[in-house]
């Protein structure tokens, strides 16, 4: 057919369509029941007309490239707060913040992003899965590069379980030993325990050596550019060196809590120090002038309620001087094998929230998370599982923490759940007691752990307006969400 033919027909069939506009009632017709309307030949030229109108009245301005721009960052903001929302709403390695408050933990991070020009410190309580410096230095080793400083930290008298990142002697090596955690023969009559829950006596002249370990896998701990002492009364103390003594400085920080300090300049990886003196020693700290310093606490076969025996004399003074702004507290673990009934459970609960409370009361500017117990096996009829009431514990532990308004991370979850010591025993991550990580697996958790908390941070500074999103170079979900995955973490490993 010709265009010519088309074109006629077309308006044709328009001419048409207008004749029966213009004649068409506008009441319309009725046949029955139905009634049949058409437009108007006014009407359809009214609404062209006013189509041509806004498209002549249209504003000869367009947004701008800052409002678009901001714009967009207004939507990758809320795209990217909605990944975070359903991060913490699903992902097992969570923290659960005390009633759900987002910015529970943000006093941390404040101290973290300042630590450069404020130096703050983090401690690290926990049972025997702390020994050796192994979770502690990985989230050392990572705070550290992070946001600056160096050294392994507050380290006792004497250390009677070697560590990853030091090496370290005392001369006479016979000092008495007291540990607030430990059999009854080794506990004080009072409370003149040390931070770390422990002491030891020195009478006359005592030297003490350290040198750094592992350097090259802990590039940060291994430096150290300051020395602490802290002791019970007056003593004289130095550093030798290659050519000087240098004496420390004395600060007295209470009735029972003396100081000793020394700023060594330039980095060291060993040092010696000499005290003379009657005193028990708490603890020696071998960090930076500024940044992070992380201090590893272990107490072996500890359930965690043990703090209201340390005198508040020795706590309060020495967590507001060494401004600690983030205490760890792992526990649990020790407890699930005798805790049969409810009312067991809820006994170490009241007991758990007595030391927390105490402990807050010590530290009024720290912020306090809760680490509970991993998975654990047993034999049940000949086959390795899950102790039964260990998730009832877990659950336990969230309620206590929740109620003394401090967060919690679920070691439990995290690692896989019900049965995944199996699985981390079958790849090496645990040991054969499938209590106890390896030092492989330690590894993992101080991994997971560390990058749970870089997360929080991350959604930190996105909520404060530090961080403006950038199109598909920021994300919230990152790795975590698979590495918080039992199934990731062992497969890592194969």
């Amino acid at each position: 057919m010709k265009i010519k033919y088309i074109v006629c027909f077309i308006f044709a069939v328009l001419g048409l369509l207008a004749l029966v506009a213009y004649f068409f009632p506008k009441e319309g017709i009725k046949a029955g029941n139905i009634e049949f309307t058409f437009p108007s030949l006014t009407d359809v030229l009214q609404v062209q007309s006013e189509e041509a109108a806004e498209e002549d009245n249209a504003p000869e301005d367009t947004l701008s490239t800052e409002e678009l721009l901001q714009m967009r960052m207004a939507a990758l903001k809320a795209e990217k707060e909605n990944e975070f929302q359903n991060y913490l709403k699903n992902n097992p390695a969570r923290i659960h913040m005390p009633e759900g408050d987002i910015n529970y933990l943000d006093p941390v991070f404040d101290a973290l992003e300042a630590a450069r020009e404020h130096p703050m410190r983090i401690m690290h309580y926990g049972d025997s899965q702390l020994e050796g410096d192994r979770i502690s230095s990985i989230l050392r080793e990572a705070f550290q590069e992070r946001f600056g400083g160096s050294g392994v930290g507050m380290v006792p008298a004497l250390q009677t379980v070697p560590t990853y990142t030091l090496s370290q002697t005392v001369s006479p090596s016979s000092l008495p030993r007291y540990i607030v955690y430990g059999p009854k023969d080794m506990r004080l009559h009072g409370d003149g325990y040390g931070v770390m829950g422990q002491t030891a006596t020195i009478s006359g002249t005592t030297t003490f050596n350290f040198t750094t370990r592992c350097r090259d896998t802990y590039p940060y701990a291994s430096r150290f550019n300051r020395i602490v002492l802290l002791t019970s009364n007056q003593v004289d103390a130095s550093i030798i060196t290659e050519t000087d003594t240098l004496n420390l400085h004395e600060t007295q920080l209470g009735d029972r809590l003396f100081m000793y300090t020394r700023n060594l300049g330039a980095s060291r990886t060993t040092t010696r120090l000499t005290v003379c003196g009657e005193a028990d020693v708490y603890g020696i700290t071998l960090d930076n002038t500024s940044g992070v310093s992380l201090d590893n606490i272990p107490m072996r076969g500890c359930s965690g309620t043990i703090f209201t025996s340390i005198s508040r004399s020795t706590l309060a003074p020495y967590y507001d001087k060494a401004n600690a702004r983030f205490i760890i507290l792992q526990y649990g673990g020790n407890s699930v094998p005798y805790l049969k009934t409810g009312k067991s459970i809820g006994r170490y609960m009241k007991e758990l929230r007595r030391q927390v409370d105490y402990l807050k009361a010590q530290a009024p500017q720290a912020r306090f998370l809760f680490i509970g117990p991993s998975d654990m096996a047993t034999s049940v009829n000949g086959v390795m599982q899950t102790y039964p009431m260990l998730p009832q514990v877990v659950d336990s532990l969230k309620n206590m923490a929740d109620s003394c308004g401090i967060a919690y991370w679920d070691l439990f979850a995290a690692m896989g759940g019900r049965g995944s010591m199996v699985k981390w025993v079958d790849s090496h991550l645990a040991g054969p007691d499938y209590v106890h990580f390896t030092p492989k697996g330690a590894r993992h958790v101080g991994n997971i752990l560390f990058e749970t908390l870089e997360l929080y941070h991350k959604f930190y500074r996105l909520r404060t307006g530090k961080d403006v999103p950038q199109p598909e170079t920021d994300s919230l979900s990152v790795e975590t969400d698979t590495l918080c995955a039992a199934e990731y973490t062992i497969n890592q490993s194969l």
